[in-house]
């Protein structure tokens, strides 16, 4: 059972929770020491989900963080995936959340540079679009973990593969990245918009890249 109105939840979110997750995520990632080009997403997370955890400003921030929650649909008793970082709001329904999915960019896999923008977005953003997370929410959040530090590139991948998939990610032909409505200045941060299956509301995806260690990067 949800508490309260969705369209109140949206409102919350736009308004408090995003903005304060978000900021929150980048403050963090830019004060702790960054990932090199073959480090593995399970432990960046862990790492980061450590650092937002112990971090000075915690307690002005009003939500819990948990780290590789399990999403179970209830009507069928089974588990659909394990969300890497979840942002609740405090005293609410455990249906109500913020979903962090990470993935890598750009990483090093066996001695060879990836680009990894296919994974993005068919075993993260379409998770989304496919109702396994976020199905009573109107908002989810993709971060990438941009290795090499190279994230102009990185974000251009991501969406070339986007729009090769706009049919599957039920999004508009010309559908892309926008500018962020929660942080517009912010270059790091984008916004995808897309209609799920049974529903009128637009479901919206917000993208944050992070750079990793560019110098350790360079030595590879």
């Amino acid at each position: 059972m949800i508490v309260g109105d969705p369209s109140y939840w949206d409102d919350f979110f736009q308004q408090d929770l995003l903005p304060s997750v978000l900021s929150h995520v980048f403050v963090t990632w830019d004060q702790m020491s960054k990932p090199g080009p073959s480090d593995l997403e399970d432990a960046i997370s862990r790492k980061l989900y450590s650092e937002m955890v112990k971090a000075k400003d915690r307690n002005n921030h009003a939500f819990l963080i948990r780290y590789q929650d399990v999403e179970i649909d209830t009507d069928l008793a089974k588990e659909t995936g394990r969300k890497d970082i979840v942002f609740f709001p405090l005293a609410n329904d455990e249906d109500i959340y913020l979903c962090l999915e990470a993935k890598r960019l750009n990483a090093v896999i066996s001695g060879r540079r990836r680009s990894l923008a296919d994974e993005y977005v068919r075993e993260g953003m379409q998770r989304f679009v496919d109702r396994k997370y976020s199905r009573f929410v109107r908002h989810g959040a993709m971060l990438a973990y941009v290795l090499d530090g190279d994230t102009e590139r990185a974000m251009r991948n991501v969406e070339n593969n986007i729009r090769n998939r706009f049919v599957e990610l039920r999004m508009d032909k010309k559908g892309g990245f926008v500018p962020s409505t929660i942080r517009p200045d912010d270059l790091r941060t984008k916004e995808t918009s897309h209609r799920r299956a049974h529903e009128t509301a637009v479901f919206r995806i917000h993208h944050l890249f992070v750079a990793g260690d560019a110098e350790r990067s360079e030595k590879t």
